[in-house]
């Protein structure tokens, strides 16, 4: 039996979609002998490999609880609890809160009552006001590294996790998409991999500078070098004994619409580019796919099925999809779970995803 191939691209705002698929291809026992993964992608396939103080699907439904309560959101768009202000000193607050008895109890929000949560998400509000910053024209970036990420995810315990893993970078010195690998990425490579260029500056490990391997590269793990498309440097055995391939397809997804007002326009700016990019990779691994089993054909090898992860969004919501409102996020993980158990009803019955086992809940 061979290798199956899951592939998480990047899309900050709609980030709970992946989550929600992931936790229906769980449900169903998918099995993934290699993670590839860029951008916001990274944050789904850390939770997913290596939860801290969760179990796997309790640390994919807690990203819901990334969001922002709605009746805060309404009067201030803004998701402050993932884009922090910059600087030693608000690394310092933010170290003190943590270890605060009247604020770092309420920072977690698994198992909390949505009373809680709006309560934990004003704390957490006049917290980031009081914020020190040293946020100045020089700065290279609006916010500070992703600070929450170690609170979710347990990097030790990657290193121990079955599957193999990648997350590209772009290399600032070297003008290059870099892959780390399982045995080195620790919470440097993964900010490294997550600095999106104006919301992060680029981020520093020795003497070299990255940016989000996402803004060039939204699907990690390209094939070699397809017809027309841009070479992208691969081992050989990355794609050896592969018989399916997994791609959450969530920038494909409605996300261009005519914006509610300046903020909407804004994120819009950053996501049309990354749609783009996003759609043409895609088209690069159905050409490979393609080629591949041309090449098999004749061969005692199994053609590879190529699985794409497509979400339905009705368009009622196109206009809310890239906010981080919590009834947003919510809503969108249910999008996403939907079109999980969709592909797995689906493509079981064809012997599809032939690394998933029998699941009660499917029978």
């Amino acid at each position: 039996m061979g290798k199956t191939v899951l592939v998480l691209g990047g899309g900050a705002p709609n980030f709970t979609l992946m989550a929600g698929g992931l936790l229906a291809l769980d449900e169903a026992g998918a099995n993934f002998q290699l993670v590839s993964m860029a951008g916001a992608g990274s944050v789904v396939g850390l939770i997913y490999l290596a939860p801290r103080g969760l179990t796997r699907r309790e640390a994919l439904a807690n990203t819901m609880n990334f969001g922002v309560s709605d009746s805060i959101y309404s009067a201030f768009p803004v998701n402050y609890k993932l884009f922090n202000k910059p600087g030693y000193f608000a690394d310092r607050y933010r170290d003190w809160m943590k270890s605060s008895p009247w604020i770092g109890p309420w920072l977690n929000q698994y198992g909390m009552n949505n009373a809680g949560k709006l309560y934990s998400d004003w704390l957490q509000l006049q917290a980031t006001v009081m914020s020190p910053s040293d946020l100045n024209y020089f700065s290279k970036g609006l916010c500070a590294h992703a600070p929450f990420i170690d609170t979710v995810v347990d990097f030790d315990r990657l290193r121990a996790a079955e599957p193999d893993v990648r997350l590209n970078a772009y290399c600032i010195d070297d003008r290059k998409v870099v892959e780390f690998r399982k045995h080195e990425i620790d919470i440097d490579h993964f900010r490294a991999g997550l600095s999106f260029p104006f919301i992060y500056p680029p981020y520093r490990i020795k003497d070299k500078f990255y940016y989000e391997g996402a803004a060039y590269q939204t699907l990690n793990l390209l094939p070699d070098q397809d017809e027309g498309g841009p070479k992208a440097a691969k081992r050989d055995e990355d794609w050896d004994n592969v018989d399916s391939i997994v791609v959450f397809d969530v920038l494909s997804t409605e996300l261009i619409h005519r914006p509610r007002d300046l903020w909407d326009a804004y994120a819009q700016s950053i996501i049309i580019p990354l749609v783009s990019k996003a759609q043409s990779e895609l088209a690069l691994f159905r050409r490979f796919v393609n080629r591949r089993n041309r090449d098999r054909a004749g061969t005692n090898q199994p053609e590879i099925e190529l699985y794409e992860l497509k979400i339905d969004v009705p368009t009622r919501f196109e206009s809310r999809i890239l906010t981080w409102s919590k009834s947003n996020l919510e809503y969108l993980f249910g999008l996403g779970y939907q079109a999980g158990r969709k592909l797995v009803e689906e493509k079981k019955a064809k012997g599809a995803l032939r690394q998933l086992r029998e699941s009660p809940d499917l029978r």
